[in-house]
């Protein structure tokens, strides 16, 4: 491959890699499909039409090869614990761009601290180029820039899906050990997993949310530099939320799925903002945002280590189709 549009996808073959790379070909695009498993790679491939290659990252010499057809990799293949690192290393080296769709709050910080070594290599490293750090990043610098610098932000997304994908799972498995964290005074600091539950209200209705360490966290101070910041997730299996999933449905058709995001802002006069980001399914969202910040990387060129809305912007959620914000929401 050659060419100033020329990618890599690596985890092509898992439940979202797939989508990503079914998505990638609808819009005209050609990424190199790449991962481990070999069988699912070259089916997936040959379905699609597409190049590809089996490459395993404990294969320096193999991912050092296939990066040098390549100007920027998207990595889909999670846990990101054990994919961020060797990848962002071998982009570095390579001259090429890096973009990942996670959410981990231990990668995040690593990925954040190559900023000047992106910067030297002239590359950018973007992570979280997916719904639940999209769907938050966007809607931080939107509210902290209504209040003038927030000085106190909340995030929080609550998804809804058709199947959700093995990946999300397995990364909370393996993140869970780190603990729970807040932001305070810009500084991360521990925070009882399970405690500090509030309700929020989407557009869909009351959720309960509790403070998780997802990758929010650092990616609404990178976008935003606000010294507090307290990221959320729901609380598993709370009876009290209602279903997002078949919400708006038909009867006799199929179910209308809808996302949303939640950011609230205190500004330095204590003034207070909140605003709200509705969208459909979050895996076509992931698939539709991880594209779109492809093409805005490679006609950008930024140098360095950014989050989604530091590199693109607060409306760069909007532009996903199906996707509006949403300034207030009525009783």
């Amino acid at each position: 491959m050659s060419g100033p549009r020329s990618w890599m996808l690596y985890g092509a073959a898992g439940h979202t890699g797939a989508l990503i790379a079914q998505h990638a070909h609808q819009r005209g695009h050609r990424p190199l499909l790449a991962g481990r498993n070999a069988p699912a790679i070259t089916a997936l491939a040959e379905h699609l039409d597409l190049p590809h290659r089996a490459v395993a990252l404990d294969d320096p010499a193999a991912l050092n090869a296939v990066l040098t057809d390549v100007d920027l990799v998207l990595n889909a293949a999670g846990p990101f614990l054990h994919t961020a690192a060797p990848l962002a290393e071998a982009c570095l080296a390579a001259g090429v761009h890096y973009l990942d769709i996670g959410n981990e709050l231990q990668v995040f910080r690593a990925l954040y601290d190559l900023d000047q070594r992106a910067r030297r290599a002239g590359v950018t490293i973007i992570p979280g180029a997916g719904f639940g750090v999209v769907a938050t990043n966007c809607l931080a610098r939107y509210v902290s820039d209504a209040v003038g610098g927030a000085q106190h932000l909340e995030v929080a997304a609550r998804a809804a899906t058709a199947r959700q994908g093995p990946g999300i799972a397995a990364s909370v498995r393996e993140n869970l050990p780190y603990g729970g964290w807040t932001r305070r005074a810009g500084h991360l600091h521990p925070h009882p997993l399970g405690s500090g539950t509030i309700t929020i209200t989407f557009p869909g209705g009351p959720c309960r949310v509790m403070p998780f360490p997802t990758g929010d966290l650092e990616a609404a101070f990178q976008a935003t530099g606000a010294p507090d910041i307290t990221a959320y997730s729901p609380v598993p299996g709370d009876p009290a939320t209602p279903n997002p999933q078949a919400s708006d449905s038909a009867a006799a058709g199929p179910p209308a799925y809808r996302s949303f995001g939640w950011a609230r802002a205190t500004g330095p006069d204590g003034s207070t903002i909140e605003a709200w980001l509705q969208t459909g399914e979050s895996y076509a969202f992931t698939a539709a945002a991880s594209i779109r910040a492809i093409e805005e990387t490679l006609a950008r060129s930024l140098r360095g280590a950014f989050s989604p809305a530091a590199a693109f912007g607060a409306d760069f959620a909007l532009t996903i189709p199906d996707t509006a914000r949403i300034d207030t929401v009525p009783a």
